[in-house]
């Protein structure tokens, strides 16, 4: 993997999978949000099917087109298949829910499946034209399965719609547009491409034909690549639409023609310099099969797992060592030792840590300045340490930084509406004086209603005395542009009190 600069990165665009039971809509929503997205003319170019398209759909807020690409898996299987292999494929997860049925097993399986990734969660509740439709009874079953909605006292966004007539499409669009850029995705386009297979098949006239998703860097046809034990040079690229392009870049799919073999479904695919370099990293793979990278005895379900590739300077420290990193299972975490020797840190381990994604934990060993240098170009990570103690406790560390940042609410601020003015589903313009602290542009707000919270958005513009401002104090009234975490029918009235607040994350501690 070849590092990133940050003057080159970009905005990149999100990756959304759609997950919930099988009758729920899925298949329908896709194919609603891919017909409507489609400039005209192309429609009839959706004749294929690759695993994954890409769609433009102006943002709410700004009102500028941003590109999005969604994954059709063929179901929970193939997402989960993905998830085990180390790649983290989507961004956001759409959670599809019928309203006329409510939660089941497999809408269980899919939150599991969501949660497992990491991954933001937008849920879309479906079939709400139907006669027996009951949203409320789906937010309900939410709670109770520990996923709160907006509204609902907690913080995952929601829209209610209808796959079949595209009834609330375009807002569910919006919350994904709006998830994504909270996020902020960014990529560089400079690098040469990285990603992950997401289908492989055999033609018996063309050949191996495979869906690559790309999550950095640009590949273009020409490029030699690798995933898994599989190389390749791209003879031939379409798009989703089954159009031959010559590049394609970050989070594009795009389906080759080139492949040696079939990588599996789940491989991450790097695109290399020439042959050589492909046939090295997969050789490398198949040395690494062919020695059994060690798989823990204890149960790692659902926890994020450090790899570590052990080096000490004697047998005993080594086996002592190796009882006490595998050890260091916690609620969440674990580390998982793939493989452990005695020796100087060489050219091979970096090799090796770099195809089980490890890191390298050196006991009273050390590393040349060329095989540091090595590490660092790959990416790969080493600690080392003269007493054992320290080892172990800077292992600690890495897993802790594996845990999901605690988000706290700091209040900075609250406001008095004293005079509303433009507002609709998506943006609401009001003015008031600040009562208590001060307003910043790019605040978070809750509207609060007789000590009731009425729904949550963001600060996007603020004006004192008709001038655009960064932040405005006590005392003083001033103008603001609010819009919602989600489109919504409820307005912001006089005396309405918004309470403005920044969040910070703190880490959390094993």
């Amino acid at each position: 993997m070849t590092k990133e600069k940050k003057q080159n990165l970009i905005e990149r665009p999100p990756i959304i999978v759609v997950l919930g039971h099988i009758d729920h809509g899925k298949t329908t929503l896709l194919d609603s949000i891919r017909k409507t997205n489609v400039a005209g003319g192309e429609s009839g170019g959706i004749t294929q099917h690759i695993g994954a398209y890409e769609i433009t759909h102006p943002s709410a807020g700004s009102g500028q087109a941003k590109k999005m690409t969604f994954i059709d898996t063929p179901g929970h299987e193939a997402f989960s298949k993905m998830r085990s292999r180390g790649a983290k494929v989507a961004d956001i997860a759409i959670l599809i829910v019928a309203a006329n049925e409510g939660l089941k097993p497999q809408t269980k399986e899919a939150i599991k499946h969501i949660q497992e990734s990491g991954i933001d969660m937008v849920v879309a509740i479906n079939k709400i034209d139907l006669p027996d439709a009951s949203p409320q009874k789906v937010k309900q079953q939410l709670a109770e399965e520990g996923i709160l909605l907006e509204g609902w006292g907690g913080t995952v966004s929601n829209q209610e719609i209808s796959a079949k007539s595209g009834k609330g499409i375009p807002e569910l669009l919006d919350l994904i547009a709006l998830t994504a850029e909270m996020k902020e995705l960014k990529a560089d386009p400079l690098l040469p491409g990285e990603g992950v297979i997401i289908e492989a098949k055999t033609d018996t006239r063309i050949g191996n034909i495979v869906t690559l998703l790309i999550k950095n860097g640009t590949a273009k046809t020409g490029d030699f690549i690798v995933a898994g034990k599989a190389v390749g040079k791209i003879k031939k690229m379409e798009n989703d639409l089954g159009k031959t392009i010559k590049e394609a870049s970050f989070s594009s799919p795009a389906q080759i023609i080139g492949f040696d073999s079939l990588p599996a479904v789940g491989d991450e695919f790097y695109i290399t310099k020439d042959k050589k370099e492909a046939e090295n990293l997969a050789n490398l793979k198949k040395e690494t099969e062919a020695l059994g990278v060690k798989v823990a005895s204890k149960d790692l379900t659902g926890k994020k797992v450090i790899n570590v590739l052990l080096k000490a300077d004697f047998a005993g420290t080594k086996e002592a060592l190796e009882k006490m990193i595998e050890e260091l299972v916690f609620e969440n975490v674990a580390a998982n030792i793939t493989k452990s020797d005695i020796g100087e840190i060489t050219e091979n381990d970096i090799k090796f840590a770099r195809s089980t994604s490890s890191i390298i934990a050196g006991f009273k060993v050390g590393a040349s300045g060329q095989i540091k240098k090595l590490a660092e170009q790959n990416e790969v990570k080493i600690i080392t340490a003269q007493i054992i103690y320290e080892l172990i406790e800077n292992i600690k560390k890495e897993l802790a930084s594996l845990l999901t940042p605690e988000i706290v609410k700091n209040v900075i601020g609250k406001l008095q509406i004293l005079a509303t003015f433009k507002q609709d589903r998506t943006k609401m313009i009001v003015g008031g004086k600040i009562i208590d602290g001060k307003a910043k542009r790019r605040a978070k707000i809750d509207v609060m209603r007789k000590g009731e919270l009425l729904m949550s958005g963001s600060l996007v513009q603020l004006q004192h005395n008709k001038e655009d401002v960064a932040e405005v104090a006590t005392g003083r009234e001033c103008g603001i542009a609010f819009q919602p975490k989600d489109s919504t029918d409820k307005r912001i009235e006089v005396g309405d009190i918004l309470e403005i607040y920044e969040e910070e994350e703190k880490n959390k501690t094993l």
